[in-house]
């Protein structure tokens, strides 16, 4: 991984935290200091651990749980630039969702969205890459509040997904809040996914057909793609794994193959970069592992199965070698720091 690589995202797309901020009368200046965030980050791109940041420190200074959510029900697309202008004026719901899952690399990289349909159920799902950009459950709440209000749009106000699934362990968001989705809510989940009706897709979005949405959004989908490809191989080959972990082969080959070129080629132009692939599979596991022992209840047999060892004692050696401690024992200095931080904060506000 190249040092000075981060994750991006649009600065357009922190005009509307910033104003829902200000509108609630929060200090948009010190949330953004704490953020990291600058006046120069504002044009361009940046850095989407500051983004992240900067909901999370909103949603506490303001005490609004569900800050993402909120602003995510009034974010404006064109903040999106083309493709929000594009993404308005695509002919159905299904078009529109379709146009923003492939183009997505535009506006945020290290991101997975996925639109797939089994049966009558159509599931949308994101989530961020990078397992140390947490936590993030402001954002990821954001988001699904933004594909959540782009469907109704078509359906109507009174419409309601199935189901909301998140991937951190609890939110304000419930099935019996007057705000939200409305809608029987599962925490702990591998992604963060809107479950609803496949046949919502067919639904008109715009007014009138657009001649130019079909050119344009092919246009608009090329460039996306081609900002994924001009990453570092570094970069694209941890993608691939962190999206595939868990889920699907990330053997090496089946990697090489996602990213158009042979085993041998990709093995040649990972070395280029100083790197191999056998440490980035390492490191993401490891990435991956840790974010789950800090999850309650997770079992090592799970967090095992899922990284795809072969038994519970590999999953352990590889860790221990990588970390310098076991999974249990990471386990337990996590959670007594974290007690210490709660005492220090109490202690703080009590003074």
């Amino acid at each position: 991984m190249p040092h000075n690589y981060q994750p991006r995202i649009s600065a357009s797309t922190l005009n509307d935290p910033l104003r829902a901020v200000e509108f609630m009368n929060g200090d948009a200046a010190s949330i953004s200091r704490n953020a990291g965030i600058s006046q120069q980050d504002l044009e361009g791109e940046i850095g989407l651990k500051k983004f992240v940041d900067f909901c999370e420190h909103a949603s506490e200074q303001l005490g609004l749980p569900d800050f993402g959510w909120r602003v995510g029900s009034v974010f404006n697309l064109q903040n999106l630039g083309t493709l929000g202008e594009y993404i308005m004026q695509a002919p159905t719901l299904g078009a529109a969702l379709s146009l923003f899952r492939s183009a997505f690399p535009m506006v945020q990289s290290d991101s997975e969205l996925r639109l797939t349909v089994d049966g009558d159920k159509a599931r949308l799902t994101y989530r961020i890459l990078d397992t140390r950009i947490w936590p993030r459950q402001q954002d990821a709440e954001l988001t699904l509040s933004v594909f959540h209000s782009l469907i109704r749009s078509a359906t109507g106000p009174d419409w309601r997904p199935e189901l909301l699934s998140l991937e951190h362990e609890s939110s304000a968001l419930h099935s019996r809040s007057s705000a939200g989705p409305r809608c029987p809510v599962q925490y702990s989940a591998g992604s963060n996914t809107l479950v609803f009706s496949a046949g919502l897709l067919d639904l008109p979005l715009a007014d009138s057909e657009n001649p130019a949405f079909k050119t344009a959004s092919q246009s608009i989908v090329r460039t996306a793609r081609q900002s994924e490809r001009d990453a570092p191989v570094t970069v694209r080959v941890r993608r691939e794994l962190l999206m595939r972990i868990g889920r699907e082969s990330f053997e090496q080959t089946a990697i090489a193959a996602a990213l158009g070129m042979s085993r041998r080629t990709l093995r040649r132009r990972l070395e280029d970069e100083g790197q191999k692939f056998s440490r980035l599979l390492a490191g993401c596991r490891m990435e991956i592992a840790k974010r789950m022992l800090l999850a309650p209840g997770a079992q090592l047999h799970d967090i095992s199965e899922r990284l795809g060892y072969s038994e519970v004692s590999a999953f352990e050696r590889a860790f221990r070698q990588r970390e310098g401690a076991t999974p249990s024992q990471f386990r337990k200095q996590c959670c007594a720091e974290g007690a210490r931080e709660c005492e220090a904060s109490a202690e703080s506000a009590g003074n």
